[in-house]
């Protein structure tokens, strides 16, 4: 354990030293996750190079909270989400600007009567007529000045550790693409490694009502990763493994994780970790890696 920890403080001595004081399964799981990196790049499957790949669910996994719906802890509001701060700023074309609460009530509405993903669906389809770029340019403001100090502290010391280890991170979330895909400065990588919920854009960059197949939720963030990992292949000419993924929902990331465990690997194991996610079901009971973490990049400052 004490070398693991060595190595996390090494390699995240250029992002701040009390990032490193993480919760201690951080450095447990950033060792074993490169052990078996390890294995791979010595088996004779790697004898021309291999990619690695590490995949991660967003709300709730990097971000405590919401960064559509925002953060409510002991009945105040931590922060408001994307989709109130976008309404008032007036990128909707279904509500106007003092309309959140009755956009809240037909969210809810639709979520209890329809489903969540005809629910998650509907957020990107209200922006539409708003320029994805004007939105995203507006988010990304927002996760830089209000969101990032809320994100957990274990999980972006993983995250920055396995990306500077050569294992590139994607985010696979159900939120709308143009809010999430806006989180890459405050992660250090390209929205391309981003994917949410995304509706087709005009030529003239305004954003459309028609969704983009698959959608990021259950089985969709599966079928998105098993996409990513062909498009490296495809890019790179060599194997590419995914040697982990995080999530925090048994509900709507088990599908992406138990797809990390399934692959085969050359040499060493892949690792899917349930950050928060309290009791397991029945059926999926010790599959995982589970964790609890709470610490917060914001409380570096207090």
């Amino acid at each position: 354990m004490r070398t693991a920890r060595c190595l996390v403080g090494f390699i995240l001595s250029g992002v701040g030293a009390d990032v490193q004081a993480a919760e201690e399964h951080a450095a447990a799981l950033v060792a074993q996750i490169l052990e078996s990196k390890r294995a791979i790049e010595n088996s004779p499957a790697c004898t021309r190079g291999c990619g690695f790949i590490s995949a991660w669910d967003f709300d709730g996994t990097i971000l405590k909270g919401d960064a559509s719906e925002g953060l409510i802890e002991n009945d105040k509001i931590s922060y408001p989400g994307l989709l109130q701060k976008s309404i008032e700023a007036g990128y909707s074309s279904v509500y106007s600007k003092q309309d959140f609460q009755r956009f809240w009530r037909d969210y809810q509405d639709m979520d209890k009567k329809l489903g969540h993903i005809p629910a998650y669906t509907y957020l990107p389809k209200i922006l539409k007529g708003s320029r994805f770029g004007d939105v995203q340019k507006f988010a990304a403001s927002y996760y830089a000045t209000v969101l990032q100090p809320y994100y957990f502290k274990s999980s972006i010391e993983i995250f920055r550790t396995l990306r500077q280890s050569g294992v590139a991170p994607y985010v696979i979330s159900a939120a709308p693409h143009v809010f999430v895909s806006s989180a890459g400065p405050t992660l250090s990588i390209d929205e391309k490694q981003i994917f949410g919920i995304a509706v087709a854009v005009n030529p003239d960059g305004t954003l459309t009502d028609r969704v983009i197949e698959p959608i990021p939720y259950a089985e969709g963030k599966a079928k998105r990763l098993s996409m990513i990992v062909d498009q490296e292949k495809a890019r790179s000419k060599k194997p590419v493994y995914v040697l982990a993924a995080f999530g925090n929902s048994y509900h709507t990331d088990s599908k992406f994780l138990l797809w990390t465990l399934s692959q085969k690997l050359p040499a060493g194991k892949p690792t899917s970790v349930m950050i928060n996610g309290g009791t397991a079901p029945s059926e999926l009971s010790g599959t995982f890696t589970e964790v609890t973490q709470s610490a917060l990049l914001r409380q570096l400052t207090h």
